[in-house]
């Protein structure tokens, strides 16, 4: 079993630590209810005690553990230095998103708003992000944990392969495509980009990984 590398680890450390530094700094400023959910304009329209200031931070935190240990524990026994490299790059992307997540909370919390110019750069945020797990994925072992997880894909290591390849690419260049259009299109198309490219993608790679197996199938049957 591979063993955890802790020295290499502490390069997330400041990025799990930095979040609750800076509430610790503002807390002062914090009002006793705080928005805690914002509009795609920045608009607050849910809110909550200024203790939940402190759930994005967790969510980091416990995002990172989980990924950490998962190559521990994998069945299939993909726990070697390139697997536990690939974990290594798709933690370092999601903790420093969800580090930045916490400051614009943080920082939104404590004025009551997001302020708008921020916040046009939150999808675009995303959008690189899962650009570049998508980036990640092509190259993706077979896993209990990570990528394209459907029926078929498991079942068989050539339509993971295969699956991953494609759907990889469709994030990767999708989400390149939808950072861009995000800061040209108008503030109000945010929300239906977001959930046009993750509803589109999840649909089309269930869909594609059931063509793959139904196909690899039939040419064993001849």
């Amino acid at each position: 079993m591979e063993q955890i590398n802790y020295k290499r680890e502490l390069i997330f450390l400041p990025l799990l630590i930095l979040p609750l530094i800076y509430i610790a700094y503002v807390w002062g400023q914090l009002p006793d209810r705080i928005a805690i959910h914002f509009g795609f304009d920045g608009t607050p329209n849910g809110w909550g005690s200024k203790w939940m200031i402190f759930l994005l931070p967790a969510v980091n935190i416990g995002a990172y553990l989980l990924i950490l240990f998962l190559p521990q524990i994998d069945p299939k026994r993909m726990n070697n230095e390139n697997f536990n490299s690939m974990f290594y790059k798709i933690r370092l992307a999601l903790v420093f998103f969800l580090c930045f997540m916490c400051f614009l909370a943080t920082d939104a919390a404590v004025k009551g708003s997001i302020n708008k110019g921020i916040s046009n750069w939150v999808p675009v945020g995303l959008f690189l992000f899962l650009s570049l797990m998508g980036n990640f994925m092509i190259n993706i072992k077979p896993n209990w944990f990570i990528g394209v997880r459907t029926p078929w894909t498991l079942s068989s290591d050539t339509v993971w392969r295969k699956t991953h390849q494609v759907v990889g690419r469709l994030w990767f260049y999708g989400g390149l495509l939808c950072a861009v259009l995000s800061i040209l299109a108008p503030h109000e198309w945010t929300e239906g980009l977001i959930l046009t490219f993750t509803l589109g993608s999840a649909v089309f790679a269930f869909g594609y990984s059931f063509w793959l197996f139904k196909k690899e199938k039939e040419n064993t049957a001849v």
